[in-house]
């Protein structure tokens, strides 16, 4: 399994508890590498990474949502990710 994760794979990382919206960064010599958007970089072996630590973000999770309901994946993550998001653009409440 080589290619376990292609480059640039959007990504949910779990890490002590929380998850944390990553980019893949490389994935070459049994070695992945992860980028949360918060500008944390993780390193772990192919190997020991299982779908409860990582998983593949839906598309949907990547624009951010009025009503948190729409989220299609819902857990503590996505609805800081998408409050993230909002605050960027100074929308934090919507009317």
């Amino acid at each position: 399994m080589d290619n376990f994760f292609p480059e640039g794979t959007r990504v949910w990382l779990r890490e002590n508890g929380q998850h944390f919206p990553s980019t893949v960064n490389s994935c070459a010599g049994g070695v992945v590498v992860f980028r949360t958007d918060y500008g944390q970089v993780f390193t772990y072996k192919q190997s020991t990474i299982t779908h409860q630590k990582v998983t593949a973000m839906h598309p949907m999770n990547e624009e951010d949502v009025d009503d948190m309901a729409m989220l299609t994946e819902l857990h503590g993550g996505s609805i800081m990710h998408n409050l993230h998001q909002r605050y960027r653009r100074n929308q934090i409440y919507v009317c």
